[in-house]
């Protein structure tokens, strides 16, 4: 017990000191190109409800959802019939969401 106690101190001492070290090594630069939008693609001038393009947000969710589809070949690898329905189900899912998005016009990168 006093080991594992002495482990937890030496570890808690050791992250503050790094954690203080890192903080008075760093450079703290606030210029103008540390502070501007980089990755979102635009500068946003006002409010953020004005500048949000729901393009960026719409490919963010299509990546999300071709993420859980790898997963989901990866299940199909086990070879059970419930990992099979669950990737029909899924891809299913996903053809009508694409087809939704092709029938609205979402797909179409205009900004």
């Amino acid at each position: 017990m006093l080991v594992l106690l002495m482990v937890l101190v030496f570890t808690l001492i050791l992250l503050v000191a790094f954690y203080l070290i890192n903080f008075l090594l760093s450079i703290k630069d606030m210029g103008k190109n540390k502070l501007s939008a980089f990755e979102c693609g635009f500068v946003s001038v006002g409010k953020i409800q004005n500048s949000f393009s729901i393009h960026f947000f719409i490919m963010m969710l299509m990546f999300v959802i071709f993420d859980l589809e790898i997963v989901m070949f990866l299940g199909i690898l086990v070879s059970d019939i419930n990992s099979m329905i669950s990737f029909i189900f899924l891809m299913i899912f996903i053809m009508g969401g694409f087809y939704m998005e092709w029938w609205y016009g979402k797909l179409v990168w205009v900004i």
